[in-house]
């Protein structure tokens, strides 16, 4: 399992805390139900482009993504 760190507003890092805490949730378990919820809504696009044999489009549209990532800050993250 990998490590991802994001950036979160203060403020909608303490409602979050207090939603989870209401629900009985970690806020890492909340992140983990958003993420799966995500993907279930976007896997259509992906199927569609991998249906029409165009993997290079696909790879094109993750790379934007993947250098959102890249940086030195999260270095930390890679020996984990």
């Amino acid at each position: 399992m990998s490590v991802m760190s994001i950036r979160v507003d203060d403020n909608k890092r303490k409602v979050l805390k207090v939603i989870a805490s209401l629900e009985g949730k970690t806020m890492g378990r909340i992140m983990t139900e958003l993420i799966d919820e995500y993907i279930k809504k976007s896997r259509e696009k992906i199927v569609e482009l991998s249906e029409k044999e165009n993997l290079n489009e696909i790879m094109k549209l993750s790379e934007a993504s993947f250098i959102e990532w890249d940086n030195e800050e999260d270095e930390i993250y890679n020996n984990l």
